[in-house]
């Protein structure tokens, strides 16, 4: 999905071919939608898109709109459930399920903002809504953090297998879960990241940020490889400090500074440690440059960079 802030034009673009699924003249303004909390808002609320609606969030509620006419198709209230203060933090848009995380807690008339205070009590809770309908599917308990805005700044996203990855963007400190839609149950992954989901959400790829582990594990838990990180011939900075990208197959480590001559730097601007095997990746040209991000795609990691200030993309297979 491609927006133009200026002309509120948005493009729809299937992800096999590139071709053009649907435009719309989509201005942001005409539609209720809020996010207190976050900063970037526009983007957060446009992955609410899905092609023939939009699902926002709208303080304690979740509203679908009809993209070709405007209108409001259905309006999930009070989904937080909540005696006092309540709202819906994230959602994630799915063709069978709408998952929202929704914060609860009492803010006395007489006290400012209880938001950031430390030992506040407030409950988290996961909640799957029908799409077509509104409805509410279900409903999972998940508290974790010291404060109401540990909760309200969570953000989700939906992994193959019927997984909702649940993150908490300030808070650096606290470990990141999983939500087994079917079984209805939320694994904390205690100290490690998820960085890899096989295709139909069997196998997880996870580093372990204590260790530097890289694991392939079953979804019921068991090891089946893992990765140490032994990387002797390039600059430890480029697994401690740079990007990192979980494959069925290894690890991809990006240097993540600014290299001022990226064709001698030590140990190239990237390296894949493999189960089987490594490969360093070369810079030919001496120039600046610097990695912005990296995305594993279907047959290869999408690398954007910038090289003398000049951005691109480009493919490592």
């Amino acid at each position: 999905m491609l927006h133009d802030k200026e002309t509120f034009r948005t493009v729809l673009l299937e992800k096999e071919t590139g071709k053009v699924f649907q435009e719309y003249n989509l201005d942001m303004d005409e539609f209720d939608h809020t996010y207190r909390v976050r900063s970037g808002h526009q983007h957060d609320a446009l992955r609410g898109i899905t092609g023939d609606t939009w699902v926002v969030r709208w303080q304690d509620q979740v509203i679908s709109y009809g993209l070709d006419t405007g209108e409001e198709l259905w309006a999930a209230v009070d989904v937080a459930h909540c005696s006092d203060q309540g709202s819906v933090d994230a959602l994630s848009v799915q063709g069978d399920v709408v998952v929202v995380a929704t914060t609860c807690y009492e803010q006395p008339e007489e006290k400012e903002s209880v938001e950031w205070i430390q030992g506040w009590d407030f409950t988290s809770e996961l909640v799957g809504i029908d799409p077509e309908s509104g409805e509410e599917l279900w409903r999972v308990e998940h508290t974790i953090g010291r404060s109401p805005i540990e909760s309200l700044q969570r953000d989700i996203s939906f992994y193959p297998g019927g997984l909702v990855g649940v993150h908490y963007l300030d808070s650096y400190d606290l470990e990141p879960s999983l939500l087994d839609i079917e079984a209805k149950e939320v694994t904390d992954l205690e100290t490690r990241s998820l960085l890899w989901v096989s295709p139909d959400g069997s196998r997880l790829g996870l580093w372990d940020t204590e260790t530097g582990d890289y694991l392939i594990q079953s979804r019921s838990g068991e090891t089946g490889r893992t990765l140490k990180p032994e990387v002797v011939s390039t600059h430890e900075k480029l697994v401690t400090e740079g990007f990192k990208v979980g494959l069925e197959d290894g690890m991809l480590y990006l240097n993540g500074g600014v290299m001022e001559d990226a064709s001698a730097a030590p140990g190239g601007f990237a390296r894949f440690e493999g189960f089987d095997g490594s490969m360093t990746f070369t810079w030919g040209e001496a120039e600046s440059l610097r990695v912005t991000d990296a995305l594993s795609v279907p047959g290869a990691v999408a690398v954007a960079y910038r090289a003398d200030g000049e951005p691109g993309v480009m493919g490592l297979r």
